[in-house]
């Protein structure tokens, strides 16, 4: 009798699994022949490969604004709010749900848009090695995955 519980609890854990690993291939979608993901979730058009530049938070906000990509123009640097919708918490390098279909991203710490509040010298920053925020000084180099579009999440 052991036997068919164990197998009834693995079953299960088989099922919800599955579901899960789902997730992130349900909810982006490949646009502009692969070279944008659509984030069906916000709304927000992605860089399917963010660029492998490390600047200044400066130089790396301007730069998105002036990139063509998947040959569309508009893109600029996301907010903090916006980035952290991309971050899976319970995972690590990189902090992305299961089944996305972004490269170029283990392990890399990217600029926000976003500055310090009170401090104008910092600006905020994801790292998706571990899913968290945390502020650096805007002299720093880090990396830019540029956004399209406006978000719908609230």
């Amino acid at each position: 009798m052991p036997k068919p519980r164990i197998l009834a609890a693995a079953s299960v854990l088989v099922v919800l699994f599955a579901s899960t690993i789902s997730h992130g291939a349900d909810r982006f979608v490949l646009v502009f022949d692969g070279a944008g993901v659509k984030d069906n979730q916000t709304g927000l058009i992605w860089e399917q490969a963010p660029d492998l530049d490390h600047d200044v938070w400066s130089r790396s906000v301007e730069r998105c604004a002036t990139k063509t990509v998947g040959g569309k123009h508009g893109w600029r640097a996301p907010t903090i709010q916006e980035m952290k919708t991309l971050v899976d918490p319970a995972r690590k390098d990189p902090a992305l749900p299961p089944g996305h279909p972004f490269s170029n991203i283990k392990s890399a710490i990217y600029w926000t848009a976003t500055p310090h509040p009170t401090d104008d010298i910092l600006a905020w920053q994801m790292s998706f090695f571990s899913g968290e925020s945390v502020t650096d000084q805007k002299s720093g180099t880090r990396r830019m995955w540029c956004v399209l579009g406006e978000s719908s999440a609230k």
